[in-house]
């Protein structure tokens, strides 16, 4: 199967752009069988226990394999998918051990959840000609040790961030977005040897330092007046304090990616730019610490490599790692408290009939006619060296990859 991306670039005079959109020239609908690793879908029961249990499965799924020093380990994915007017929660395993574990861990931690392995599904949500795409990464503003808003520090004073995240992200019954989440565990030293060497307290006493008067203060240049110096505000010594707080905490690397997709042009774009800017706004925290979003590229060339890197969920190095409480906050399942009518809850809890999900027509299978899926038992064994060096899942050093895609069965192109 191919992933025929024709797309052609779609400016408009009359609409204020940072965010632009691409528009496929031909059906899109790349398949899982194509994936190095395993997609699953998940069935939230409604009453879990969200962000804190989401706290927990990371906890057990951060699995640091070091090979001749350096961090050898795969990079996995936690997706939300608003696909034709239903939501969708999937996680991809980027190898069997990963989704053993993965589908134990979901349903052990969110009780009474279902997880199942998809075998012959779409890679992503069905994305026909004509169709315009628009998208954008997140990073951080600040150094990567400074927190974002999260559960166990700021708190979230007005719930979970998701009631407004899928709020948004639900768009028109013919279009779709994706928020897709890819993690890799960090050393477990990661708080002392940062993506540029420093370490938490290093990060931290820079926070004390204080800052220097403005020299754009006109009265700063007059001959008689002497530059001030400020001590470190009440902010920044919270902002320490969080930041020495990490030691000892396991790490995530990340990166977060948006796509949307519609017929309608202004669609993808609202859709796109909504959920990207939200999580600038609702993960901003006391630290100062936010998320920046960067609109996805229009010239082809780079266009092609943000959907390659989320089609293979490739792992891009933006130099930010969270702590599991900070990834946490992000990648979740939802409960009770969020009001969103699109989720297909689970109703019942384990071992007790169906029929009455059945009687409404719900069903785990019953997501998408292209999906078949599997609950065989896979087989489990110790991380090794040769489980990692067959591993198939690709890392990008840069989101404008072009390359070719070997023997992968997926095509791109433009004309």
């Amino acid at each position: 199967m191919g992933l025929p991306f024709w797309p052609s670039s779609s400016g408009d005079d009359n609409w204020p752009l940072d965010y632009n959109t691409y528009q496929l020239q031909s059906d899109t609908h790349p398949g899982s069988s194509e994936l190095p690793g395993k997609l699953l879908k998940i069935r939230p029961y409604k009453e879990n226990d969200g962000i804190d249990a989401g706290a927990n499965l990371l906890q057990t799924l951060h699995d640091v394999y070091i090979e001749g020093g350096e961090n050898k380990s795969d990079s996995h994915a936690f997706e939300i998918w608003f696909d034709r007017g239903k939501f969708k929660f999937r996680m991809y395993a980027a190898n069997p051990r990963a989704e053993s574990r993965f589908k134990r861990r979901v349903e052990s931690v969110y009780t009474n959840s279902e997880v199942a392995t998809l075998d012959n599904c779409d890679a992503l949500p069905q994305m026909d000609e004509g169709y315009y795409i628009s998208g954008a990464t997140l990073d951080e503003n600040r150094h990567t040790f400074v927190p974002i808003r999260h559960h166990e520090g700021d708190g979230f004073p007005h719930g979970d961030p998701y009631s407004d995240i899928l709020g948004e992200m639900a768009t028109l019954d013919d279009s779709m977005v994706v928020l897709q989440v890819i993690f890799k565990p960090a050393r477990h030293d990661w708080t002392e040897n940062g993506p540029n060497g420093q370490s938490v307290d290093e990060v931290a006493n820079s926070l004390l330092e204080g800052e220097v008067e403005s020299l754009r203060n006109i009265s700063a240049w007059l001959p008689w007046h002497e530059i001030e110096e400020y001590g470190p505000s009440h902010k920044d010594k919270q902002a320490a304090k969080l930041v020495r707080e990490q030691r000892g905490k396991q790490g995530f690397h990340i990166d977060i990616r948006v796509l949307a997709a519609s017929p309608n042009r202004r669609e993808a774009i609202e859709r796109a730019r909504g959920v990207s800017r939200l999580f600038t706004n609702v993960y901003s925290g006391e630290a100062k610490q936010r998320l920046v979003d960067h609109p996805m590229p229009t010239e082809k060339p780079e266009a092609l490599g943000f959907l390659k890197n989320m089609v293979y969920r490739r792992w891009v190095d933006h130099e930010m790692i969270l702590s599991l409480d900070e990834l946490a906050g992000i990648a979740h399942i939802p409960n009770t408290h969020i009001e969103v009518p699109q989720i297909p809850w689970k109703t019942t809890q384990t071992g007790e009939p169906v029929a009455s999900d059945a009687d409404k027509g719900v069903h785990l299978n019953s997501e998408s006619d292209n999906e078949t899926s599997s609950d065989t038992p896979q087989q489990t064994s110790d991380v090794d060296a040769q489980e990692h060096n067959e591993r198939s899942d690709e890392t990008a050093t840069t989101s404008n990859d072009t390359s070719g895609d070997g023997d992968t069965g997926m095509s791109f192109g433009g004309r």
